[in-house]
Formats: C-alpha cells, structure tokens, sequence
C-alpha cells in the first residue's frame, strides 16, 4: 500500500455517522481504531479533524484558532521522544507513520481523538 492510496481513502456513511455521534457524545474512538484499516484510520483522522474545526467555526466564529485544539495535543517531537522514536518530526503524521509504524501511529491517533472530544465538549458546554 502506497501513501496515495492511503491517503485517498474516505470513510462510509456508516463509519461517518458513528464517528460525528462519539465525537460529540465524547464515547472513545480507540475500538475503532484498534479495530479500522490503516486506510480507514487515516480518514477517520481526517473526519474528526476536519468536523472539530467545522464545530469549533461555528460555535465560536472569529475567535476560534486551530491552536484552541492543537495546544492540547502532546507536541509530535515530545511524542517522538516518548515513543524512543528516531523518524524525522515531518514522517509522524498518520499517512506516512501509519505505514511503517502502525502500533505507534494508532496510539498517537488516540490522543489527537481525545483532545478532540474534549474540546467539542468545552464548546457545547458554552453558553
């Protein structure tokens, strides 16, 4: 399997419907993970990212920042360095690490997926 075709990949209507409902309902995403395609994984990555900022837009408009959910994730040379990992910082993204290292992919996925949900929930939680 190639990057492009990895990263080509996209979800079902199916897969999509259950990751918006445990994005917002904060139900884990590691069974789907643990359980998904290296392929399906990396369009899961892509949908949750993609629908958190879609959230973030709307609920907070012009104050929101990527930064409101990317300073709660664990920096990528901070995870490198927990993980004993030796890659270049550019080659611990899901579509390249997911290939050559799909244990520590997933479990960085993890965390991403959780920051995520968090921040949704904080969002909702507004008034």
């Amino acid at each position: 399997m190639t990057y492009t075709e990895v990263a080509r990949k996209e979800l079902s209507p199916a897969q999509k419907v259950e990751a918006i409902y445990r994005l917002l309902k904060s139900i884990p995403l590691d069974d789907l993970v643990d359980s998904y395609s290296n392929q399906d994984v990396v369009a899961l990555q892509k949908f949750i990212w993609d629908k958190t900022v879609e959230i973030g837009l709307r609920m907070k408009g012009k104050e929101f920042s990527r930064k409101d959910i990317t300073s709660r994730m664990v920096p990528t040379p901070v995870y490198q360095r927990q993980q004993g990992c030796s890659e270049r910082v550019y080659f611990c993204k899901a579509t390249l690490c997911i290939l050559s290292n799909p244990k520590c992919a997933r479990k960085k996925l993890k965390g991403q997926f959780q920051a995520m949900q968090e921040v949704v929930q904080e969002w909702i939680r507004q008034p």
